[in-house]
């Protein structure tokens, strides 16, 4: 316990001083100011050494939170050099040449690729990352073709209150091609290093498309694209109303890989390891997740909800809030420590944090207030962690999405029991499927009543009078 204070110290003045920095950023701060932190921090160091109190120690890492902040936050600053896409993006027609380096997005009427360029105008050096918006979509392109792009070049801009430029930015996207013909190509340019390190990930969102083609034959819409989402976290093909649907009944985190999915898998896996003694069912578990995770895309916000959803779990299972806590802290260290931009302007890193330690915070209070809800099908589980997870994720959701599901708890207490037994079904429908066709349509059915009655949970919920409030 006597290190566990000044480890909290230094995580929380990180992650305080951090945020704050986003209304001050700046490519390099004032020597001074770091000047004044070191020399604050000798003091203290030989207080801390000469006096050995905890309160000085706990001054100690929180000055060193600090100075990593400021650290940190300077690395977030890009500096645009001549020879950057965005130098180039004028409003004018260029040709670029590069990479696919993310699993396209597939839309029903374009095709979303961000292109690694290395060359502009056939001659040109460039460097950067391009959103290229096409609406051919012919031939389908792949992640790891070389490509070239023909169209307008042009710089993001904030789109009605929305901070475009800075969401871009968190892929390193910093230019747009609105509407680009896009070709393959083959130069002799060596490929770049993150292309050939990442060129197997081509093969499993091969694999995943595929899993995806095959639901649709299996399942009609918009049952399909919700299986999709349960199991692969896609939602292209999911209608625009069934969507409010979900969102008004504060059950959209079903459909996307989450840590909610997450934590499904961890306790079907758990459950089908029962054989094994608890402790040596980690490794096994951790394999298994990090597998899933790769295979549906291992992008930044995925790594993410595979982690939370871990955390989350250890969170309800363990007796000790502290080491949850902790736990929870250093991991959002080290993941803005590589990219601080996500504390300042992805919100679904924010909502997952925040809803883990939702849950760290205030579960143990309330699996005691809830005490007398049957555990039947894991309903108190369910009602605490979502009530929790709510409390938690409360002050972001207020600012970003101006909006709050009053009918959450009953949805997601009903909507609880279904999502795992969906997901079982459906992956026994895919698997019967591989060995013949028709044979997928008795699992076939049983999957579409139970996707059926998650849609219709959505739409009753929605359908309840003030069932969310907008502002």
């Amino acid at each position: 316990m006597k290190t566990m204070k000044p480890t909290l110290g230094f995580l929380i003045s990180f992650l305080t001083v951090l945020f704050a920095l986003r209304f001050w950023q700046m490519p390099e701060y004032p020597m001074a100011i770091y000047g004044f932190l070191m020399g604050i921090l000798a003091v203290s160091f030989f207080l801390a050494l000469s006096q050995k109190r905890t309160t000085v120690w706990i001054l100690v890492a929180m000055l060193l939170g600090t100075m990593v902040a400021f650290s940190a936050a300077e690395r977030t600053q890009h500096v645009t050099a001549p020879t950057d896409i965005e130098s180039f993006a004028d409003g004018e027609a260029h040709d670029i040449h590069g990479w696919i380096i993310e699993d396209p997005d597939v839309r029903p009427t374009h095709t979303r690729l961000i292109i690694a360029v290395d060359s502009i105008n056939g001659t040109d050096k460039a460097m950067g990352r391009v959103l290229v918006t096409e609406y051919g979509g012919y031939p389908p392109h792949r992640y790891g073709d070389e490509v070239t792009a023909y169209g307008k070049l042009r710089l993001p801009e904030v789109i009605e209150g929305f901070d475009y430029p800075h969401y871009l930015e968190l892929s390193g996207v910093r230019a747009l091609m609105t509407r680009g013909s896009v070709k393959m190509a083959y130069n002799g340019v060596k490929r770049p290093a993150h292309a050939r390190t990442y060129a197997a990930f081509g093969v499993l969102y091969d694999l995943r498309k595929s899993i995806e083609d095959r639901i649709g034959l299996i399942l009609p819409e918009p049952h399909g694209s919700l299986l999709a989402g349960l199991l692969t976290g896609s939602r292209r093909g999911l209608p625009d109303h069934l969507s409010d649907d979900f969102r008004t009944s504060g059950i959209t985190h079903i459909i996307a890989v989450s840590g909610y999915n997450i934590t499904i898998i961890l306790t079907l896996l758990s459950s089908a390891l029962f054989w094994l003694p608890v402790k040596r069912r980690f490794w096994p578990l951790v394999f298994m997740v990090s597998a899933f995770t790769i295979f549906v895309g291992a992008g930044a916000p995925v790594v993410r909800a595979a982690i939370m959803g871990i955390l989350g779990l250890l969170a309800l299972q363990a007796e000790r809030v502290a080491i949850p806590r902790i736990t929870i802290l250093w991991t959002a260290f080290f993941m803005l420590l590589w990219n601080p931009l996500q504390l300042w302007y992805d919100a679904s890193f924010q909502l997952s944090f925040l809803a883990v330690l939702g849950i760290t915070e205030f579960g143990p209070f309330l699996k005691k207030v809830l005490k007398r809800v049957p555990e039947t099908f894991a309903i108190r589980e369910s009602l605490v962690a979502t009530i929790a997870a709510q409390l938690g994720t409360l002050p972001v959701s207020i600012l970003i999405f101006r909006q709050f599901s009053l009918v959450s708890p009953l949805t997601n207490v009903l909507v609880a029991p279904l999502v795992p037994l969906g997901m079982i079904l459906g992956t026994l429908s895919l698997l019967t499927s591989l060995l013949w066709l028709p044979l997928s349509l008795l699992p076939g059915y049983v999957t579409w009543a139970v996707l059926e009655l998650i849609i219709l949970i959505a739409k009753i919920g929605a359908a309840i009078p003030f069932a969310a409030l907008r502002w």
